[in-house]
């Protein structure tokens, strides 16, 4: 008996096999990587950062959203509010040992220079100043210039 017929029948299942298979396992997986927290600049200042802050008995949380710092208080129009802070975040966080908040650093460089970035700048100094959170920001890495922050 001649079987020559399956084998193309048998070669196309494999194929449509392999393409449910690719397709279900791309699903699976997710396009993500780790990454380090802070950029090399950012990682330099919090170095130097955390000397000042153990000095003065204090905690850093670098890189914590807006969102779980501030909280919308006009409930009639909080989502237009909440919005506005959902993806924001702040460089550092200064709280002390019970981890109340002391105040927050953002660390300006030459992409602060842009009229978006002066904007958005803005928007949070006017919205921590509301919330009565001091935030500081600051251009240069240097330790007498951050111990500064402290006082």
């Amino acid at each position: 008996m001649n079987y020559d017929y399956l084998y193309p029948i048998i070669v196309i299942a494999i194929i449509a096999a392999g393409i449910i298979l690719f397709f279900i396992y791309r699903r699976r997986c997710y396009p993500y990587a780790a990454k380090h927290i802070l950029t090399k600049r950012e990682y330099k200042f919090y170095m130097l950062l955390r000397q000042a802050a153990e000095e003065y008995d204090c905690i850093i949380c670098p890189k914590v959203g807006v969102k779980d710092l501030l909280a919308v208080t006009d409930k009639k129009n909080y989502m237009k509010y909440f919005r506005k802070i959902a993806a924001k975040h702040v460089d550092f966080v200064i709280c002390d040992q019970e981890l109340h908040v002391l105040f927050v650093i953002e660390l300006d460089d030459a992409s602060h220079d842009t009229r978006d970035a002066r904007q958005r700048d803005h928007f949070k100094d006017m919205a921590f100043a509301a919330a009565k959170i001091p935030l500081k920001r600051i251009t240069d890495i240097d330790l007498r210039e951050i111990r500064k922050l402290f006082t």
